[in-house]
């Protein structure tokens, strides 16, 4: 049995050919101008998703809530007399009231939140709040009763205007809030 073999032209013949100067600088312009083009787009992509985030931990403390009434029969509230409270008391109350029900430490900071980013490590982990909720009373339909919003942010994160939860739900902004209601 006769094995054929094919002669393939070497490196050096003449058939074969290399990249010229002038195809990998046009290689290396478009590659240049497409990471140009892209670069803005994934800034805004970033700001997009981070905001996707934001009101996603507002729904899940609208969930806790909405739990914490539902196994409790009230709302959740601080002491009448704690006026004198510190931010960290504030924050650390609806932390451990609604982590039974969903809602993690980490749902309660803004993923756009800037001051987290000038904090030292040690004291990330002790800022927990970057939405402030409203006072409730034992009444089970008072927040209900009024449309206004049961949680906001404490500055304007994603552009103008802060994020609030409604009582149904719905995040919305306060550049424009009942807007469609």
């Amino acid at each position: 049995m006769r094995t054929a073999f094919r002669c393939y032209p070497g490196r050096n013949s003449s058939t074969s050919r290399g990249v010229t100067l002038v195809e990998l600088l046009v290689a290396v312009g478009i590659v240049a101008l497409l990471a140009a083009v892209s670069a803005p787009l994934f800034e805004t992509f970033r700001n997009k998703a981070k905001k996707a985030k934001c009101i996603s931990h507002l729904r899940a403390i609208h969930s806790g809530l909405l739990g914490y009434h539902t196994d409790v029969g009230h709302w959740p509230q601080m002491e009448e007399d704690r006026f004198d409270f510190s931010e960290d008391d504030f924050f650390n109350f609806w932390v451990t009231s609604l982590e039974p029900y969903g809602v993690a430490r980490d749902a309660w900071i803004c993923p756009s939140d800037r001051k987290v980013e000038y904090l030292e490590k040690s004291e990330r982990k002790k800022y927990i709040g970057s939405y402030v909720t409203t006072r409730f009373d034992k009444k089970a339909q008072t927040p209900f009763r009024w449309n206004q919003p049961w949680v906001i942010e404490r500055g304007s994160f994603h552009g103008p205007g802060s994020h609030m939860l409604m009582p149904d739900g719905s995040v919305s902004d306060t550049t424009n809030p009942f807007y469609g209601r």
